[in-house]
């Protein structure tokens, strides 16, 4: 569906629900929710995006962040720490958007969207999520207790490294695990 397409079926939808009570208005905004994610996620996926070492290359990226981030956290000299929290951010969201598609928005659909295996898969992409991000906030940690001892950082391009990469995990823990049916 093209914008202008979409923009007049809101105004039309809106336009229907002018005399409706609240709860109608509720149930018909979820209904086109569930239908424009319904559509969102029958897409295909193109190919190239369905291979196994594209979707876990890009899983792989979603570390990006906290990877720039750590550099610039520790470089003292030359290039600015905003140049290469930028190139992180950059990768970061090339990674989310296309990580999104291949594995059709599996980490951010409601549960209604998914049949039961997706939502096997999902809840563990979660369990593994979390436990990347204990880790995570583990290193973070002892990076911590040892810029008070023995090296010097700069702790902001490191942090909002680590909170982006977070964000990421589910998203792509569940790329690096998808298995399509043809695989099964």
């Amino acid at each position: 569906m093209s914008d202008a397409a979409g923009r007049r079926k809101i105004r039309e939808l809106l336009e229907d629900l002018k005399d409706t009570t609240p709860e109608e208005r509720r149930e018909v905004v979820r209904a086109y929710h569930a239908g424009v994610i319904a559509e969102g996620r029958s897409r295909p996926v193109p190919r190239w995006l369905e291979r196994t070492p594209v979707r876990r290359s890009l899983a792989v990226l979603v570390a990006a962040p906290v990877v720039a981030g750590a550099v610039a956290a520790f470089m003292t000299v030359s290039i600015p720490s905003s140049v290469i929290g930028l190139a992180g951010i950059a990768v970061y969201l090339a990674s989310w958007l296309l990580l999104r598609r291949a594995t059709r928005q599996l980490a951010e659909v409601p549960d209604s969207a998914l049949d039961e295996r997706e939502v096997v898969e999902r809840a563990e992409a979660t369990r593994t999520a979390y436990v990347l991000l204990i880790w995570l906030m583990f290193l973070l940690t002892v990076t911590a207790v040892a810029d008070s001892r023995w090296i010097d950082l700069e702790w902001e391009p490191l942090l909002l490294g680590a909170l982006m990469t977070a964000t990421g995990l589910p998203m792509a823990v569940a790329a690096w695990r998808w298995r399509d049916l043809d695989d099964e």
